[in-house]
């Protein structure tokens, strides 16, 4: 039964255990339609929590602002960035860990990628009280929880495809995002190009 006990103790056997957690979150064999609706439900969330967290830090002066990308001040723009980068992170983390011989499924890698991110709308949830009462402290959350992420993430990768093998599992993701950031390099490239063309 999936109530608020089983989701505490998979939080708590996540960052402790994060195989056993892995397998855990595959054996309930989600559907997919219903794992793809909850990934956008948690991009939008993180977005707007994320947007609350940025209008809550300390006050900025305007050319500081300007500094931030529109993308990242917009809670609309950043939850379709933020799930358009999730969509292809959880493709590209598939296909390149079944060309380096995993067996894991598209289904498999998003019911993972989808509960680390509900883990990360919590996380931005207790940045943001502890940003109001000792702001210190969320930071140093912020970096802790970076840290720790990555590793949960090889370890959810090292068994969403069965290699046994922590470091291969580590070049599964670091191939995966080299790859998104050519693909998308090439695509901004190519539009840009379009762009100046038909501009000049």
């Amino acid at each position: 039964m999936m109530d608020r006990t089983f989701f505490i103790d998979l939080a708590r056997e996540t960052l402790f255990a994060p195989r056993s957690a892995a397998s855990r979150i595959m054996a309930l064999n989600l559907p997919s339609q219903g794992l793809w609706m909850a990934l956008v439900l948690m991009a939008v969330l993180n977005a707007i929590v994320y947007s609350a967290s940025l209008h809550l830090s300390a006050p900025m002066d305007s050319s500081t602002m300007a500094m931030i990308p529109p993308v990242f001040r917009s809670p609309l723009l950043f939850s379709m960035a933020l799930g358009g980068v999730l969509v292809l992170t959880i493709f590209a983390l598939t296909r390149v860990g079944e060309k380096m011989g995993g067996t894991g499924t598209l289904v498999d890698v998003l019911a993972l990628m989808t509960w680390l991110q509900v883990l990360r709308f919590a996380l931005q949830l207790a940045v943001v009280v502890l940003m109001l009462l000792v702001p210190s402290l969320g930071g140093i959350l912020v970096m802790v929880a970076s840290v720790w992420g990555v590793i949960i993430l090889v370890a959810f990768i090292d068994r969403a495809h069965g290699y046994a093998n922590l470091f291969k599992a580590a070049g599964v993701i670091i191939i995966a995002v080299l790859a998104i950031v050519i693909g998308l390099s090439l695509v901004l490239g190519t539009i840009g190009a379009a762009v100046f063309a038909g501009v000049s």
